[in-house]
Parts: C-alpha cells; sequence; structure tokens
C-alpha cells in the first residue's frame, strides 16, 4: 500500500494494478486537443487508494492525461484504509473518498472529481475551466 506523497513513476514501478491499466488507456486526437487547451497554470492533487478499485481505474487515465500535457503540475498521495497519511494532507483537504482529483487554478481550488467523473476525467476538469 502506498501512503504518503508518491511520484508517477514509483506509483507505476510498485504497483502492478495502476500499471497495467496504464497501459490499457488509450486516448482519442481530440481528447489530445482538448488537454492542450488546457491552461498552464492548472495544478491537481489526487488522493487516492492503490487498494481502491475506483482509484485503480481513475488515477492510471489521469496518469495518461499528464502524459500528454506539461501544463498541469500535479502531486499524488497515496492513502491508507482511513483516508489518511503522515502529512495530514488529506485531513486537511477533508478528503472522505479515493479517488478525489482537486483541481486548481492560480492557486485557487475550482473543484473536485470525486470516486468518479460525471462524465470523464477530460470533459469534467474542461467543464470546471
Amino acid at each position: 500500500m502506498a501512503i504518503g506523497e508518491i511520484s508517477q513513476q514509483q506509483l507505476l514501478r510498485d504497483h502492478q494494478s495502476f500499471q497495467q491499466s496504464y497501459q490499457i488507456v488509450k486516448l482519442s486526437g481530440t481528447d489530445v486537443t482538448e488537454i492542450n487547451t488546457w491552461p498552464r497554470d492548472l495544478q491537481v492533487e489526487v488522493y487516492f487508494g492503490t487498494w481502491c478499485h475506483d482509484s485503480q481505474r481513475e488515477v492510471p487515465k489521469f496518469l495518461k492525461i499528464l502524459a500528454e500535457s506539461s501544463n498541469i503540475s500535479t502531486r499524488l498521495f497515496g492513502l491508507d484504509y482511513a483516508k489518511s497519511e503522515p502529512s495530514g494532507t488529506a485531513k486537511s483537504h477533508d478528503i472522505k473518498y479515493t479517488p478525489t482529483f482537486i483541481i486548481y487554478r492560480n492557486n485557487k481550488e475550482i473543484g473536485r472529481i470525486i470516486e468518479r467523473p460525471k462524465v470523464s476525467l477530460i470533459a469534467d476538469i474542461s467543464a470546471m475551466l
């Protein structure tokens, strides 16, 4: 179980279910075009559990989005079953469900995607912008 801040490389290297899902995800040309319209000051914090099936489904999709855009600043936080981690960041952001994607622009929270997107990660983030 990954607990605390983790890099994308560590997550994919150490957790096979995330690596397998990442390999399967394919983005369309339309998806890539949409991602590349996003502003340069976009930041996303991702709170997830390596044990959580929703995280295993959604986080690899998000990592594939990151692979298409250098505009997105990201921090990944692995949580335990109690939705906590050593730094207390999850608690200070009132994280109750995994995964939770917190989207920031100009260092201000503009929205959250909790457990699963309404449409898709790309469509939901674009709608926030």
